[in-house]
């Protein structure tokens, strides 16, 4: 996948010396590269489509980001040995105090309360909403 990734960025975008990316307009046979001496590019038919199309490598690596952040969170949610003292509380961004809620409760309530945050980051639909939560029961709102 990654492979085919860096293919199309190799081939199928036109990169002139200053970064900026063109997009051929026309249809013709020939590829024109602009000369520095053209500031404005549109008379040559090309158009600059950087703010409009997002990277696709970017997309990609947010997408994997945001998978792989929910399977760590779930995974340090796990009662045992780091839900008993709140690591997926730390990882998630929350307060100090919650993580020293957890210890002083003996993992949270002998465990349960580890237990039910693994439940809910693994099984949950939004992941996003339960990170930098500042309650200890992270999942009521």
């Amino acid at each position: 996948m990654l492979k085919k990734i860096l293919i199309f960025l190799l081939f199928f975008n036109f990169n002139d010396i200053h970064g900026h990316t063109y997009i051929l307009e026309n249809q013709s046979d020939t590829l024109i590269v602009p000369n520095e001496e053209f500031e404005d590019c549109s008379s040559l038919g090309f158009t600059n489509n950087n703010i409009n199309r997002p990277n696709p490598l970017l997309v990609l690596f947010k997408h994997k980001h945001k998978k792989n952040k929910r399977l760590t969170a779930a995974i340090l949610a796990f009662p045992f040995p780091f839900g008993i003292v709140g690591l997926h509380r730390i990882y998630l961004g929350c307060p100090p105090y919650v993580p020293v809620v957890y210890i002083a409760s003996l993992g949270g309530i002998f465990g349960f309360l580890p237990l039910i945050d693994f439940c809910v980051l693994t099984f949950g639909k939004d992941f996003e909403k339960y990170s930098n939560r500042g309650s200890v029961f992270m999942w009521v709102n």
